[in-house]
């Protein structure tokens, strides 16, 4: 792999904010979804997260790479936990394309940094069993004596 002539694209606090806002929008989104089918669904999820790259640039790696991330996804289909290793995963993997690879989305040369940003989010997410956010939003009933 020939990096000599790479560039590092530019990342800005927009770029972060975007990707945050991405990462909660994911997470309100996955909310409405019942379980067990949105742990079953992001299992699925993140072994296509392994597979995204797979033409990225880093040769035979990519392959590498996402044969480790089906084993995570499989694994999560029982434990949310892998879920989260997976994001996190992804995560290094974000950065190496960010730094040698290609972008994860071609038209914007940033996304894997923002991706990068976004990931952990998730994982820390998934790491507390992906609940829902919805139930921060409900009314709780006023404690009377």
């Amino acid at each position: 792999m020939d990096t000599s002539h790479h560039m590092i694209p530019e990342f800005t606090w927009i770029n972060a904010v975007v990707a945050i806002w991405i990462a909660f929008a994911f997470i309100s989104i996955m909310s409405f979804v019942k379980e067990p089918n949105r742990q079953k669904l992001n299992a699925i999820i993140i072994a296509g997260a392994g597979g995204v790259y797979w033409d990225g640039g880093l040769g035979v790696w990519e392959f590498v790479f996402g044969s480790v991330m089906l084993f995570v996804a499989y694994q999560g289909l029982k434990h949310y936990y892998f879920i989260g290793i997976g994001w996190l995963l992804h995560t290094a993997w974000d950065l190496l394309h960010h730094l040698y690879g290609n972008p994860i989305v071609y038209l914007e040369p940033a996304s894997s940094a923002g991706c990068a940003v976004c990931d952990p989010i998730l994982a820390l997410w998934f790491f507390f069993g992906a609940p829902t956010i919805w139930n921060v939003f409900k009314k709780h009933p006023l404690i009377t004596t």
